[in-house]
Order: C-alpha cells, then structure tokens, then sequence
C-alpha cells in the first residue's frame, strides 16, 4: 500500500493503479491519506482499478506499465507532446473524451504541456488474456499503442465506471463486473485496430436446469455474486454465459438479479413492521438509496410511494 500522503507524479499514479489492479479481490481500497478528490484510484473488480488525476505541466507516463491501460482526457481540453523523428517534439490537443490505449510493457512517451485531467482505468493481464480466449472469432496479433483516438463505447463505459466509483453506495459487484468485462472485451478489438462483428451466431438459451441452478444462486441475497461466479455455476465460459442467459430471459445476469430484488422487496413492503433500511437489507441492496433508486427504475415510483399505495 501506498504510504505517500500525496503521489509525486503521473507515474506514481499509474503505478498505484497497476498494484491495486493486480492484487485486487474486489473490496474497495481507499486512496493515500492526504489525496485530493480528484487524485484518488479505486480497485473495482478482481484484475482493474480507476483513477482521476489532475496533472501539470511536463508530467507523463514515460515509464512502461506492467497492465493494460486506457485513458481518457476529462473537463477541458489538454496539450501534449510526443517524441518524433530525430528526436522532434510534436505538440497534439486532447479534447474532452479522447482515448490513449497503452498495452502493458509499451511506454506512451507522451507529457503534458498543460494542466490536464485524465481519468485511467488499469486492467490485469491475465484478466485480458483469458476474457481474449474466450471470444469466439478473436482477431490475431499483439496489443498496439492507440493515441488520441475515439470510441463511444469505450467512452461510455468507462464514465458509467467512474460515476459508480464516485457514487456514495456502489450498484454491485456484478454490475462493476459487467463493465469491466465490456470495456476488456473493447481493448482487445481497439489495441489490435479492428472493428467488432456484428455477425455472430445467436445463441441459443441456456439448459432449464442450469438456469435455474443460476438463478438459486442468485437468490441468495447475501452472496457478493461476481459474473465468474455465476458462469463457473453454468459450466459456460463468461463471454458464452452472458449471451445465453440473456436469449433465455431477455436480461442480462445483473438486471435479472435487480428485478428479482425488487420484487422481493414489493412483497416485504406489505409488512408495515418492517423499515425501509431492513427491507433494503433483506433484498440484497447496499443502502437504501441504492433500493430506492433501482426501485424507481423498475417501478417508475419509490418505496415509499408504493407502500403509501398499498
């Protein structure tokens, strides 16, 4: 663990996330002492951690991380400068949104010329490595540096990240996994420069037995339900668990398991000797503004609402 009440550097950032993404078994590890709102890192899941830092000028990841990284510029665009040819330094702008993908062991040799604000996100090796062997049409060839480039769906999921990071109560372990495993899933095909198929197979429903294997497991409120642990309980890999469960219930895994617990919690709303916190508790949910707000989403109304309608 870091003991610095501050980082130094933009890699001494890196560096703490690429620890936290390597050693983490999905708890929350809190930031430095001392550290800024906007210079904190977070592990998410198993094999990934976020960060937000703010940078000055002439700082930068020269040094070759030990994970995968993305980055993405936040708030206001940024200057930076790479070495050329002949030792040339050449000047680009990052706006708000645009990516860098820096393979593991590739220096991005890039540093600011402004202030700048970068969200990164860090992701295992062997978390890549064997979501990579589980893709059916996977294309060939090594992991390349990508700079300033955009991709809407790696955009998106990494702000869908960042704000479950920055929110008071997290959706969940397998909602943070869902994400992880999208935006890998997104790396592989943007560090290698291809377009995704939109052509394969569907698939086809997973086996009545097993889903309802799946689903038991899922009604154990207590479980901190991973999306490895819910495949492992199929005897499916992730990439093919996830598309069978949803072709046999038009869900995916993680909205699936929050509809199965407001519905729970619409049946303890009768109970007028239950609060809401216990109800919260009972169905699975971290607090209840977590309750509430996906209550809202399935239910267009609040608990508290439903209950004064009963």
């Amino acid at each position: 663990m870091n003991t610095e009440s501050s980082w130094h550097s933009f890699n001494d950032f890196v560096a703490d996330l690429a620890v936290r993404s390597e050693l983490n078994d999905g708890a929350t590890i809190p930031a430095p002492n001392g550290m800024r709102g906007d210079q904190r890192s977070r592990c998410i899941v198993r094999g990934s951690a976020i960060g937000q830092y703010h940078g000055s000028p002439g700082e930068g990841n020269t040094t070759a991380p030990g994970q995968h990284f993305l980055t993405m510029c936040t708030r206001t665009p940024a200057c930076f400068e790479r070495a050329g040819i002949h030792n040339n330094w050449m000047s680009f702008v990052k706006p708000p949104g645009m990516l860098c993908f820096v393979p593991a062991g590739v220096p991005s040799g890039a540093r600011a010329r402004s202030d700048f604000e970068m969200v990164t996100c860090a992701l295992d090796l062997t978390l890549v490595n064997a979501i990579d062997q589980e893709q059916d049409h996977r294309p060939a060839g090594d992991l390349r540096l990508r700079a300033n480039f955009n991709d809407p769906a790696a955009q998106q999921l990494l702000k869908l990240l960042l704000a479950d990071f920055a929110s008071e109560c997290s959706a969940g372990r397998l909602y943070t996994d869902h994400l992880i495993y999208a935006l890998a899933c997104r790396v592989l095909f943007i560090g290698r420069d291809v377009v995704a198929s939109d052509a394969t197979r569907p698939a086809s429903g997973l086996p009545s037995r097993i889903l309802k294997r799946v689903v038991d497991k899922m009604r154990v409120s207590d479980a901190e339900l991973s999306l490895e642990s819910l495949a492992q309980e199929s005897g499916y890999s992730r990439v093919h668990f996830v598309r069978m469960f949803k072709a046999a219930t038009g869900r995916s895994p993680h909205n699936y398991l929050l509809n199965m617990r407001v519905e729970r919690v619409r049946e303890l709303l009768a109970n007028p000797a239950l609060s809401l916190i216990d109800i919260a508790l009972e169905c699975g949910f971290s607090s209840h503004s977590h309750m509430t707000r996906a209550f809202r989403q399935f239910l267009g109304v609040t608990p508290s609402e439903y209950r004064r309608a009963l």
